[in-house]
């Protein structure tokens, strides 16, 4: 092969290595990651993205690189470690990119803020039931994230499987076949044609009647650009017992109407003293 030849091979390997690269997103930064609250599986992380921008876009770039941060969406990435929920703050570091040897695309840094979900192990969570069984229980998180809890993270101790009654069964699979609309609503939850979970104290459904359960995060698998959440139920849920504040208050106001009333009967004393004298 002609020396020419060779150099412009090696420069189209260099372009063409260059796009593989960025379609990999591993020309991404992180430069800081803040929670949005204490109690949140939500945070803003600020990037900084290595860009390359089709000529089709020259006349409107901001529109160009909207179109490639909208692929991380609903995705999860691994260098911010969640899934992207959504983006905001674009802000460009150079005013012109450059165009490198025979390649067209334009190639320049920007720096941009994604709200990304990143749950972490031994964190609460609060999830729909969309399916139960004697193996696990299913679950979606504000309608879009999976989750499961495994049998073996369900506490026996607390917690059992209780089966549905043949009859029960028979009507719920009846209402199944004829019932079109609760069949679009997947998230919904519905109970269990063959049974539920339930306290063993109280005999009451974990879902108790809006669906809603709250569990601990044990561990995340990412696959697919999909994370899924693995949690565990270990105890049941706690209510807070308000009944020694409330007992509380009354003796407290006594007290303050006790001690108002000793030192009006001291000045009253002292006034009829004075008059005595």
């Amino acid at each position: 092969m002609a020396p020419h030849a060779q150099q412009e091979a090696k420069k189209r390997k260099h372009a063409d290595h260059g796009d593989n690269v960025a379609s990999k997103k591993s020309r991404m930064t992180v430069l800081n990651a803040t929670p949005s609250s204490e109690f949140s599986a939500f945070s803003e992380v600020s990037i900084r993205l290595y860009i390359h921008l089709a000529p089709m876009w020259v006349s409107k770039p901001i529109e160009g690189i909207n179109e490639q941060l909208n692929a991380f969406l609903m995705k999860y990435i691994p260098e911010v470690d969640g899934v992207v929920v959504a983006h905001s703050g674009l802000r460009l570091e150079t005013a012109d990119g450059r165009v490198m040897y025979d390649c067209p695309f334009s190639h320049f840094f920007i720096r941009v803020k994604l709200l990304v979900w990143k749950p972490n192990k031994g964190e609460k969570l609060a999830g729909k039931i969309n399916l139960q069984s004697p193996d696990h229980i299913g679950l979606l998180i504000y309608g879009t994230f999976n989750a499961s809890i495994p049998r073996e993270h369900i506490s026996q101790t607390h917690f059992e499987w209780r089966a549905a009654a043949e009859e029960e069964q028979e009507k719920e699979s009846g209402d199944e076949e004829n019932s079109s609309e609760e069949a679009e609503k997947q998230y919904e939850y519905t109970k269990s044609e063959f049974g539920e979970w339930v306290l063993k104290a109280t005999g009451q459904g974990v879902g108790q009647n809006d669906g809603v359960l709250e569990f601990s995060v044990v561990n995340l698998v990412s696959a697919n650009d999909i994370l899924t959440v693995t949690g565990a139920l270990l105890s049941p849920p706690t209510t807070k017992d308000t009944t020694s504040t409330e007992e509380a208050a009354p003796k407290s106001s006594s007290t303050k109407d006790k001690s108002h009333k000793e030192k009006k009967d001291k000045k009253e004393k002292k006034k009829s003293k004075k008059e005595k004298s």
